[in-house]
């Protein structure tokens, strides 16, 4: 073989080990992209509601967390007994009549949300919950 071809030939094996080099470093530098999920909190939940004297009234809720990664899943599943309870004092502190309304259902539905996220952010340092969502909400 020639110089040139000798030269060539290294320059060429040379680019091919940079190349793949730098793209190794672009596939360890790109971010891991975060995948959000649900975690069904279990078999719904009956309460009863305040009722001020009255006859009783009860809530069936089902609930899930949605969670911003699998970190935060396995830190939900792990604490399920602890978000349930959590709902079931907040929810039976309520009144019946206003859990009918749709408005005052979100409004709590977002207050039973920032309490569930403040008690698992204090137990485990973990602030990936979004949102707890009621799949299913009864009142009768």
């Amino acid at each position: 073989m020639t110089k040139t071809r000798v030269e060539s030939a290294l320059l060429a094996i040379f680019l091919l080990l940079f190349s793949g080099l730098s793209m190794a470093a672009e596939d360890e530098e790109s971010p891991v992209k975060e995948k959000p999920g649900y975690v069904s909190l279990g078999k719904p939940m009956v309460l009863n509601l305040s009722t001020e004297g009255r006859r009783l009234t009860f809530l069936q809720v089902q609930a899930q967390v949605l969670v911003k990664n699998d970190k935060a899943k396995e830190i939900v599943e792990q604490n399920i007994p602890a978000i349930r309870h959590k709902l079931i004092v907040m929810l039976s502190e309520q009144k019946a009549s206003d859990m009918k309304t749709p408005a005052k259902r979100e409004e709590i539905r977002k207050q039973v949300t920032d309490a569930v996220r403040d008690m698992i952010e204090s137990m485990t340092d973990n602030n990936d919950i979004d949102e707890i969502l009621f799949s299913s909400f009864l009142v009768q």
